[in-house]
């Protein structure tokens, strides 16, 4: 969009709002005031209107942040092209949609909200095609990328050149995500015996499924049958429920094989050839509007996400969320006829992809086609002392559980790294954002140790979320200290909680990679997700090392629950077992997905520059 050609005012834009439901059902007149009228915002009432185009029901502060955001955007290009245009004042709307999101009942501090100093802008574009080098790629600042481009810049400035791979094409193994190989024709192969479908899909079941829970076990002894009935047949031709039974079974085989192969290298050939044949049905399997159809393209956004070049992800996952507000999977229809087996399954469904499209919009720095706005879905399950008793349920519940922290972290990623420029948030916003994530895991404090998919899943997610919430203070600190002198303005500072995090996801990583097959540590995925999680923890470790040789920022703590009465420099006890975790980790990453050479050979040589300079300095 050209910002300059634009020809409606925002003040014409919100003339056009019509009345709002509250006003027109008291019938009252009802004004354009964003992100609410003023007799909603007296009354204390959401300010909802009905948009036709939609056929849904939207709140008024979806516009506003929609106005706010296109603000910034003006903002930002008026800044390229040298002129002088101020920033909308930025208040976040700061509401759940229903009861069920709630997480905390703390109140976020207004004070020094939505005050936006800094001219600082830690999004990248990368050249993806050196042979075409105006294909670029969008990173935004929440991206581990962004924190590598801000640790060799300093690490450059403070020590020197640093020694990269020759071979190193960029970070290409999920930036390339589409496929650009042609397909090899379909070779026959022997009809796998029943045994063996049944083990692949009992490990997807016990796994991939209780993270997402896409799928009813119970659904698919018939469709093990289909599949059987027409492998190695003409099955392109396959129409209707047939085509969508055979295609699940194929896809869901293709997907455990992919997770059995770290122990067993064969399975990386049987995962291509299950792939291979459910692709045969592709086009009629998600031709339609249906559950089926969104259930299959869940499918190969799972299997994208063991294998990114078999598939462009982004364009799945645009495809899937569109599908889903289509089937209105995102709102809670008040259906009296639905049964609980079926609302099981939609509100399964709707978290699992919201999950999965907000951590790879998070991964990649992009907003969301599922805005939380417009979602009034309730959780597959909700945590209490009564529904942990079930000891079979039990992973399903806390898998349920992990979309909460992911709408959490939602909300962290709008207020914190979707502005156009790095907003300057007081420390108050985020002891706040930590202890609204230190509350829902609090929750889990009467669950005992119960090692699993879903327990697996939130130890993991909440380290992983204080990186990602801490990792605009590492960027600023970077930035500050790779120049000479620090300027009086400077008043960035290290956060210690970031650091601790990161050290524990690269033990919990640690922990998968080394585990035995059949235990929950040997079973656990390793996709994609995994790789970006891997990656900014690594880096986050060595961002922190950076700095504490600088040693002109000041560490602070942000929770007592985390860090203790510690106080002063960070402890780096035990870095060099650490950064050798980190080297092998990312070693084994760079045997599966041959891009993540240049993210091992990056940490090598700031391995081999930075801990040599720590022992002398005593930090390690």
């Amino acid at each position: 969009m050209d910002f300059d050609n634009t020809t409606i005012s925002e003040a014409d834009l919100t003339r056009l709002l019509p009345t709002c439901q509250r006003c027109r059902r008291l019938r009252r007149k009802c004004d354009t005031n964003l992100p609410a009228c003023r007799l909603c915002l007296k009354g204390k009432a959401e300010c909802t209107f009905f948009d036709h185009a939609l056929q849904q029901t939207l709140p008024r502060s979806y516009v506003h942040s929609l106005l706010t955001r296109l603000s910034r955007l003006r903002a930002v290009q008026a800044s390229v092209n040298g002129e002088v245009v101020p920033l909308t004042p930025f208040q976040p709307p700061h509401h759940e949609r229903n009861a069920s999101l709630t997480s905390t009942n703390l109140d976020p501090p207004t004070n020094d909200w939505g005050t936006y100093t800094s001219d600082l802008s830690f999004d990248k574009h990368f050249i993806i095609e050196h042979a075409n080098p105006t294909c670029w790629q969008f990173l935004g600042s929440s991206s581990p990328y962004a924190l590598v481009v801000e640790v060799l810049v300093h690490a450059q400035a403070k020590l020197g050149p640093m020694v990269h791979h020759p071979d190193y094409a960029g970070p290409e193994f999920w930036l390339n995500a589409q496929s650009t190989e042609v397909a090899e024709p379909l070779q026959p192969r022997a009809t796998p015996s029943r045994t063996e479908i049944q083990m692949l899909i009992g490990l997807y079941m016990s796994t991939t499924n209780i993270m997402m829970n896409f799928f009813d076990p119970e659904d698919m002894t018939y469709e093990i049958d289909t599949y059987l009935r027409h492998h190695g047949s003409n099955v392109k031709y396959l129409a209707g429920k047939e085509a969508h039974q055979f295609f699940r079974v194929a896809m869901i085989c293709a997907i455990a094989s992919a997770n059995k192969a770290r122990h067993h290298s064969v399975y990386d050939t049987e995962s291509m050839a299950y792939y291979a044949e459910g692709l045969q049905c592709v086009e009629e399997v998600t031709s339609d509007v249906s559950c089926d159809a969104l259930q299959a393209l869940l499918l190969l956004i799972l299997f994208t996400l063991f294998q990114p070049r078999k598939g462009d992800l982004w364009k799945l996952l645009d495809f899937a969320c569109r599908l889903s507000v289509e089937l209105n999977y995102h709102t809670e229809p008040n259906d009296e006829y639905e049964d609980e087996k079926s609302r099981k399954r939609r509100r399964g469904i709707f978290w699992g992809l919201y999950c999965i499209e907000r951590t790879m919009g998070q991964h990649l720095g992009r907003p969301s086609d599922l805005t939380e706005e417009i979602i009034t879905a309730e959780y597959p399950a909700a945590i209490n002392e009564a529904t942990m008793a079930d000891p079979e349920k039990i992973q399903s519940i806390l898998t349920s559980h992990y979309y909460r922290l992911t709408y959490l972290r939602s909300e962290i990623f709008r207020e914190l790294y979707l502005p156009a420029l790095a907003p300057s948030l007081p420390r108050m916003w985020y002891e706040h954002s930590v202890e609204s994530m230190l509350a829902w895991r609090r929750e889990l404090h009467f669950i005992e140790s119960n090692v699993g998919m879903g327990s697996m899943t939130c130890d993991m997610g909440f380290d992983t979320s204080i990186c990602f919430l801490f990792q605009p203070l590492l960027l600023r600190a970077l930035a500050a200290t790779k120049e000479p002198m620090l300027g009086p303005e400077i008043t960035e500072v290290i956060p210690r909680e970031s650091y601790h995090s990161a050290v524990k996801v690269v033990d919990f990583y640690n922990k998968i990679f080394r585990g035995a097959e059949g235990t929950a540590w040997g079973m656990y995925p390793i996709t994609i997700v995994s790789a970006h999680y891997i990656h900014q923890a690594t880096i986050t470790i060595m961002a922190h090392c950076l700095l504490a040789i600088d040693g002109r920022l000041p560490v602070v703590s942000f929770s007592r629950e985390l860090s203790g009465e510690a106080e002063g420099p960070v402890d780096f006890h035990g870095i060099h077992e650490i950064s050798g975790t980190c080297l092998i980790l990312l070693n084994t990453l760079s045997k599966k997905w041959a891009g993540m050479v240049g993210i091992l050979d990056i940490y090598k040589s700031l391995q081999a520059k930075v801990l040599p300079i720590m022992m002398r300095s005593g930090l390690g």
